[in-house]
């Protein structure tokens, strides 16, 4: 991308896509600081990501319609080691709904575990500053306790599992 860019053999219009792919690629790569961002909350709080304290955030962006999304968030909820870890608190879940129209999103509410996160994304801001890959949901990004990138991009929850099994 980088050398297309720099290339004298495409014009301007011709770099549009690949200037843009290479923005969103640069974005919270692994052993990084993930970018923050405001979350709101049901009730109207708000909070940033750089606010959850725990060893690890698990960032789950997903939609409350999407059937990939309910069975990843069923094999977290069902995962020994991640159930354990949320309960001693050491694994923070935040899903995130990043799209504007809340009515599905208020609708799914209570199939969201109470030990997690439930918030979504006010204004779409994540969106409009491109600050995550918003392409694919689910999109899951396991962080660190100074919200580092362990992992990206991620929708297999064995993977995630294995990544916190190497660090304990």
């Amino acid at each position: 991308m980088e050398q297309v860019i720099a290339s004298s053999h495409y014009d301007e219009y011709e770099k549009l896509a690949p200037a843009y792919d290479l923005e969103v690629v640069r974005q919270n790569r692994v052993g990084y600081p993930a970018n923050d961002f405001r979350y709101t909350l049901s009730d109207g709080r708000a909070g940033t990501l750089y606010q959850l304290r725990a060893p690890y955030t698990l960032l789950f962006i997903s939609n409350p319609g999407c059937p990939m999304c309910r069975s990843i968030r069923e094999q977290i909820s069902e995962s020994p080691l991640m159930s354990e870890l949320i309960e001693r608190g050491d694994l923070c879940v935040l899903m995130l709904y990043p799209d504007e129209d809340l009515t599905e999103w208020y609708a799914h509410r209570a199939e969201i575990p109470a030990e997690w996160i439930n918030a979504y994304d006010k204004g779409c801001v994540i969106q409009r500053q491109r600050s995550y890959d918003l392409k694919a949901i689910p999109s899951l990004y396991l962080l660190d306790s100074s919200k580092r990138v362990i992992l990206k991009d991620v929708v297999d929850v064995a993977q995630i599992e294995n990544a916190l099994l190497s660090r304990q």
